[in-house]
């Protein structure tokens, strides 16, 4: 199959598409009632699925991962991901692992801070907040995790608990992954503009 181009009439379509709302799971071919990458799968004319064929694995999964992840609403979803569905074109050509392993330092520097937060454990956030690299990284969140293992559980289950606390650190998932895709020079994060 010929690969399509990516340009701002295919962004245009996914961005409607997915404006529609998004689903958790594949869903149905039908704009509101599908996962963000069958939603993309859409605008691009290709059977229902969620396999782009643009999009790295490890991006893939990710996005994947996240769209399927307890949202408040499909509209939320569609937000949250909005961006991430036009910088993930183009992805295959991006080294994966390098994509990972920033994911992972990212996520630690970003998220882990704000559960340690929740349960007291300022110090901790801050290590997290200022790891270099991925080695200090998981340092940082090995020590919180010794610090207090149970406080950590805890954590995760508050901020389950805060749907609209989930979409906001939902979203900030997603926008890590958008500004690694930026950085590691994906087709799609030359079309952001058109997201605004």
């Amino acid at each position: 199959m010929k690969t399509q181009q990516i340009n701002s009439d295919l962004i245009s379509k996914i961005l409607t598409t997915v404006d529609a709302g998004l689903s958790s799971g594949l869903g149905n071919p039908k704009p509101g009632e599908m996962c963000v990458e069958a939603a993309v799968c859409y605008a691009m004319g290709l059977p229902h699925g969620d396999d782009p064929g643009c999009v790295g694995s490890a991006v893939r999964a990710f996005k994947i991962a996240l769209n399927d992840k307890g949202w408040s609403s499909p509209l939320a979803r569609a937000k949250g991901l909005r961006r991430l569905a036009v910088a993930q074109l183009g992805s295959l050509e991006v080294n994966q692992v390098e994509f990972s392993k920033q994911l992972a330092l990212e996520t630690i520097r970003q998220i882990l801070p704000i559960a340690l937060r929740a349960i007291g454990l300022e110090k901790n956030a801050v290590q997290c907040e200022k790891a270099k690299t991925l080695k200090e990284a998981k340092i940082a969140a090995a020590a919180a995790a010794a610090t207090n293992a149970a406080a950590a559980y805890a954590a995760t289950n508050a901020a389950n608990a805060a749907y609209a606390e989930k979409d906001r650190i939902l979203s900030l998932s997603a926008e890590i992954a958008v500004q690694i895709l930026v950085k590691l020079g994906s087709e799609g994060s030359k079309f952001l503009y058109l997201c605004e």
